[in-house]
């Protein structure tokens, strides 16, 4: 407990590096929830310091935390929001490097099981992945992101959002060359009018 107090008391005084050096102490102990909480406060004194990389790796850990929680602890729903929420973190903390292909694999994964349940309130979440598989050169992937979205915010009253939405998924389409996409986009064309 000290040892605890003694991190957010340094991450409070904007002592950063000693308070690193708790967290990391108190990451090696605890359940798996309470780990958690210190690899997300990890993430949060790297990110201040200014080392992204480092902040990325503990965003990294947190994903894989709440996925490895029991059933009885969370759902499986809200462990992949959480997950999906920390992967995202990661992802940002690598831009403009990208090189991290599993945390962007693990974003994505989380982010297809949290659209199970439908796509209403992940409309930008949607958004992000499409230009996240763009920026990847994953094509194919980016125009179903840019179609599904433009759907969705069209759903939501975001016109001219969702036409460059369309507009954007026919682009990486044309790039993609698949003929499965096609349908898609003119599923969106449709919705759009």
């Amino acid at each position: 407990m000290r040892l605890l107090n003694s991190a957010i008391e340094a991450e409070l005084d904007a002592d950063y590096s000693l308070a690193i050096k708790c967290y990391v102490r108190l990451s090696r102990q605890g359940s798996m929830l309470d780990r958690v909480g210190i690899y997300q406060a990890l993430a949060r004194c790297f990110e201040k310091s200014g080392s992204n990389r480092k902040a990325a790796y503990w965003h990294d850990r947190a994903g894989q935390s709440y996925m490895k929680l029991a059933p009885a602890m969370m759902g499986r729903q809200e462990r992949a929001y959480y997950a999906m929420v920390e992967f995202r973190a990661a992802v940002q903390d690598y831009v403009p490097n990208l090189s991290r292909r599993s945390a962007v694999r693990s974003y994505l994964k989380m982010l297809a099981i949290c659209l199970e349940t439908g796509k209403e309130g992940y409309s930008h979440e949607m958004l992000f992945a499409a230009h996240l598989c763009a920026q990847i050169h994953a094509y194919r992937k980016a125009s179903v992101f840019f179609a599904d979205t433009a759907m969705q915010l069209h759903k939501e009253g975001q016109g001219a959002l969702a036409r460059e939405s369309y507009r954007l998924g026919v682009q990486y389409y044309g790039k993609s060359r698949s003929a499965n996409l096609a349908r898609k986009l003119r599923a969106a064309a449709a919705a759009l009018g």
